[in-house]
């Protein structure tokens, strides 16, 4: 069977609609009512006569023509393409080959001769002298069939969800990438229906788009085109999303990192769309607020940034944080805190507004952006820790904390899936799900996580945050390795000089610092007065050093942390054993008046040099 009639067998209504338009299907529907149309198949191609038009059927049917005036997919078309897909059926359940079909039934009589018809009664499909030569056809298209229905769709949907984001990027403008990313809800908006095609719904653009591999025979219910169109692009978006295989807050973070034309004409779209956002959480109020609301507060920092806004962009970063602090219940995170962010930015708006309608340039009030990536050097790295998280707005990854050897710094990488998608009725979701390894590196997160590697064309931000960039190639030198001697000039067993170097990096900073420069390695003496807050919902505890100074520390109770907990019930134990700790590496912040100092990991035995 060709690769043509084998595609003809999926293709329904749906599909044609939006190959060609609804009026001109329904208009092949009505007049195959009266019309004759004779077939024949030639190698890949299906050649058709449709009245006076000649068509010629090809993959990808916008390439099929037709003898007729009009320069897109017309009704001979469609008429020639359904009786195809009939006689292809009626061959099928014969159990033979059609080369010439006509496309209207025949209800005569066959002109068999009457034992002939009795046979047929009895259950019979020909006469005995033919039924070896009809029962191998017959088991033949069954097995075709039946690979059909269990490996093509499979294979369909694997490719599509292995489309590039930078292809998809690509097939749009840098402006309606934008608007892609920020204005669309995936997970509300797109319907996701495995049948014989891949069918995306948009409910909000009333889209429909059947998706095919490779994307060229694809089609969408309203741009009629065989390139891949916002619709189109917005479908394939969804597909990997829902199912897990790449990230909102990635792609927001790559098209900020890669924006480089900024339209000063979208800055009062911006405003006045914030606005409105802005408003509606002031009338829905903290306590009925979505898990969706936190992202929309990053999709506007998005959109503010190419704006080139970055004093808003923080903003609303900060805003997103604060809203998802308080639906996580965090404890210093009240109903107050978010009506105060969202106070801020709601005056800076206004305030944005009054000096564009002074008639003056808003950049003088813009700020400067600071959360660029930026070419490192080649990085000796050294895995020294990982902590798995859950936001509440819906992700949930690792990340993955490293030792620079020659510069004595730590830098961090960041991997997360959605897990809204997880908790929906979503109709496709792949068979499997792998974690994907930056920089091209042959090993998983956790081997990563103890791993020393070798990144080369490798980006940073000022935070320290490693970018995934596919210019990055790292060289897996070991994993489980021992750490470079450098590394014990960052560990701290007086927590008085602790304390010193937090503030020393505070001042330098003159502002909040990064989890990158919050990350220290303490050496404690000891371990002690463990017990559970159940107001805060925290396991509390206090590190010793050898001067007897004490250093409060504190770790989340929850599934996440539940591992960590667990150790440290073992090291408490081991505490009191009279058996030395080992160094802990962790986040130090200054709470209440108060340094606390919540642990990520411990550094495992034999990786630390003596001395």
């Amino acid at each position: 069977m060709s690769k043509l009639r084998q595609f003809l067998e999926t293709v329904d209504e749906e599909y044609l609609i939006g190959l060609s338009n609804k009026g001109i299907v329904k208009r092949s529907y009505k007049d195959l009512e009266n019309t004759t149309v004779e077939i024949t198949e030639e190698g890949e191609e299906i050649r058709g006569i449709c009245g006076d038009a000649q068509v010629v059927l090809k993959l990808p049917l916008t390439n099929s023509t037709c003898s007729c005036p009009s320069t897109s997919i017309c009704k001979h078309v469609i008429m020639t393409l359904l009786t195809a897909q009939k006689a292809d059926g009626e061959a099928q359940k014969a159990g033979g080959k059609v080369q010439n079909v006509m496309a209207q039934e025949t209800t005569s009589s066959q002109g068999d001769a009457p034992s002939q018809e009795i046979n047929t009664a009895a259950g019979e499909e020909a006469p005995k002298e033919e039924a070896p030569k009809e029962e191998a056809p017959k088991e033949s298209a069954s097995k075709v069939t039946e690979s059909r229905e269990d490996s093509p769709k499979e294979e369909i949907g694997e490719k599509i969800l292995r489309v590039p984001s930078e292809k998809l990027k690509k097939a749009l403008s840098s402006k309606d990438w934008i608007k892609l990313l920020t204005q669309t809800n995936f997970s509300e908006d797109f319907e996701i229906q495995k049948e014989k095609l891949i069918t995306v719904r948009n409910a909000k653009t009333n889209a429909t788009v059947k998706l095919m591999y490779p994307l060229e025979l694809s089609t969408c219910s309203i741009c009629h085109d065989e390139k891949l169109c916002y619709h189109k692009v917005g479908a394939i978006l969804a597909m990997q999303l829902q199912a897990g295989v790449c990230r909102l807050e990635s792609l927001m973070d790559a098209a900020v990192e890669q924006s480089e034309e900024f339209d000063e004409e979208s800055v009062p779209e911006v405003l006045t769309d914030l606005k409105a956002f802005l408003s509606e959480l002031f009338l829905i109020g903290g306590a009925r607020l979505s898990p969706e609301t936190s992202l929309g507060a990053e999709r506007f920092a998005l959109r503010a940034h190419n704006a080139r806004l970055p004093k808003l962009e923080d903003q609303l970063r900060a805003l997103a944080e604060t809203i998802a602090g308080y639906q996580g219940r965090q404890a210093k995170v009240t109903v107050s805190s978010v009506m105060q962010r969202l106070t801020e930015c709601y005056a800076y708006i206004e305030l944005l507004e009054r000096t564009m309608a002074e008639g003056k340039s808003v950049y003088s009030l813009a700020g400067a952006f600071h959360t660029a990536y930026f070419d490192v050097p080649e990085l000796m790295l050294h895995g020294i820790g990982m902590r798995a998280f859950e936001s509440a707005t819906g992700f949930a990854g690792k990340t993955i904390y490293f030792f620079e050897e020659n510069t004595k710094r730590f830098y961090t990488y960041t991997v997360a899936r959605p897990t809204i998608y997880e908790k929906s009725n979503v109709k496709y979701r792949p068979q499997s799900q792998t974690e994907v390894v930056p920089w091209g590196l042959n090993c998983t997160l956790v081997q990563l996580s103890s791993a020393t590697i070798k990144l080369k064309n490798g980006k940073a931000n000022e935070a320290g945050r490693l970018s995934s960039t596919s210019q990055a190639r790292a060289d897996l030198i070991t994993v489980g390795g021992a750490l470079p001697d450098s590394i014990g000039d960052t560990i701290y067993d007086d927590f008085e000089e602790l304390w010193a170097a937090y503030r020393k990096r505070m001042n330098a900073m003159g502002e909040e610092l990064s989890e990158a420069e919050k990350l220290f390695l303490i050496r404690p003496k000891s371990l002690l007065n463990m017990h559970y807050d159940e107001i805060r919902q925290k396991l509390l505890f206090w590190f010793e050093d050898f001067a007897g100074r004490r250093l409060r520390g504190e770790l989340a109770y929850s599934k996440q942390e539940e591992m960590a907990i667990r150790s440290l019930e073992r090291l408490v134990k081991k505490c009191g054993e009279g058996k030395e700790l080992p160094v802990f590496l962790g986040v130090l912040y200054a709470e209440e008046g108060e340094c606390s100092f919540y642990p990520i990991e411990t550094i495992g035995e034999g990786r630390l040099t003596e001395g």
